[in-house]
């Protein structure tokens, strides 16, 4: 089917809200949704719209549903984010420097990650040392001083050095790379030392790699279901936490800090703080269970 469909004014927008049953009666709407977007707007509308039995939408907000309960909800998903990317930030930088001291001292490898016996054959390494080259290179155009120091010190090595890198290659990478280890022995003990269960260790960290790029992209959370899934482990069952969405992955950060008893205890009293103002019902929508809190 072609694309055919005409830009809308703000006014406009405005209006098919009020046709679709939104009240509206705040004076700043047009410039809100100047702000945000209609559509990343109307995401958010989706808690309060209509269905029919087969989950198709109507188009149709249900009663009561006004402009101002759909922004607020935005807002609050918008606090969220920023205290999610708080503590994923405080895990990522955890997660990389212990990967990187238990195997560079393990191996006693400044260079370990480009081992091939470590890998398993899925993964292209001298793909990964070109990421290693463009990454140094990044760091250096953004003035970091440890990379320009290797650069001009170094000149007959293109990757630097684990403890560098784990500051320059992006968490992203770095759980590929650790999900690509052959053996599971060097799995459990970077699992070990972050008291987590071994066996899904992998998951877990490629899991909240999917979340912190869609916090870092201001994506919507409220609702969201993540097609890559981490797995449970019993307690999650018991809790019945849904694997596709947020809640889970609050749960498995949470977790994950608990050799950061501090961080932990911080995000535990953050969160439940943060729950206690949703404007919505929260629970079915992220995805956790009646009453829960950290």
């Amino acid at each position: 089917m072609k694309f055919n469909k005409k830009p809308t004014t703000l006014e406009e927008q405005v209006s098919l809200l009020k046709s679709r049953g939104v009240e509206i009666d705040n004076d700043s709407a047009m410039l809100i949704l100047s702000q945000v977007n209609y559509y990343r707007f109307c995401g958010y509308g989706l808690y309060f719209e209509k269905f029919d039995d087969k989950g198709n939408r109507l188009d149709k907000f249900l009663p009561g549903t006004t402009f101002n309960r759909i922004y607020n909800l935005y807002l609050w998903d918008e606090k969220l984010r920023v205290f999610l990317q708080k503590y994923l930030g405080r895990f990522e930088i955890m997660f990389r420097s212990i990967l990187n001291y238990l195997m560079v001292t393990e191996f006693q490898d400044p260079f370990w990650f480009m081992d091939g016996h470590l890998f398993v054959n899925s993964i292209d390494l001298s793909n990964f040392k070109q990421e290693c080259i463009d990454a140094l290179e990044r760091a250096i155009d953004n003035n970091e001083l440890p990379a320009k120091h290797f650069k001009a010190t170094y000149t007959e090595s293109e990757v630097p050095p684990c403890w560098i890198l784990a500051e320059i290659l992006s968490f992203g990478k770095w759980s590929k790379l650790f999900g690509a280890l052959k053996y599971q022995s060097h799995i459990k003990m970077v699992a070990s030392r972050l008291n987590a269960p071994p066996h899904d260790m992998v998951s877990w960290v490629r899991s909240l790699v999917i979340l912190r790029n869609r916090c870092a992209h201001h994506g919507r959370l409220w609702g969201y279901r993540f097609k890559i899934r981490p797995s449970r482990t019993p307690t999650m069952q018991r809790l019945r936490l849904e694997n596709d969405s947020v809640g889970a992955l609050i749960f498995i950060l949470h977790d994950l800090l608990s050799t950061d008893r501090v961080a932990q205890l911080e995000m535990a009293a953050s969160f439940n703080e943060l729950i206690m103002c949703c404007p919505e019902n929260f629970e079915k929508t992220l995805g956790l269970p009646k009453g829960f809190k950290l």
